[in-house]
């Protein structure tokens, strides 16, 4: 059975929603997202926020689940990638109190749901592999 089928799309929707995003490591698995080069194949960045203690893994775990639904989504041709793909809009509803914060759990649902839709629509059919 593989996920990226368009008949599984509720299944897609209830973990992403289930789990709050951690599906997406998943995904990102499936459709190849991750890079062998990137920042967080680097054990030195993990090391160093766990010698300051939990609250950098933390953050380090967030920017990369973050990091890894916005290129899912991006791969899925889910609308908005003008906004959600770059990471300025993320800092920015972080920064800005209330509004901006209330923008954030928006952008967040919206990636979320809007995965799963592109996934009803067929797009991630073709990354399956036989």
């Amino acid at each position: 059975m593989s996920l990226l089928k368009r008949e599984n799309w509720f299944v897609n929707l209830l973990l992403l929603l289930m789990t709050q995003g951690f599906y997406g490591f998943a995904l990102a698995h499936f459709l190849k997202q991750y890079k062998k080069d990137a920042w967080y194949h680097d054990y030195r960045y993990w090391v160093a926020a766990v010698l300051c203690f939990f609250f950098p893994v933390l953050l380090l775990g967030i920017i990369f689940m973050v990091q890894m639904l916005s290129s899912v989504a991006v791969k899925l041709n889910v609308p908005g990638k003008e906004i959600y793909g770059y990471p300025y809009a993320w800092i920015l509803c972080l920064i800005v109190p209330i509004v901006g914060w209330t923008l954030l759990i928006v952008m967040w649902i919206y990636i979320l749901v809007w995965t799963s839709v592109s996934l009803a629509h067929g797009e991630g059919e073709a990354y399956i592999e036989c």
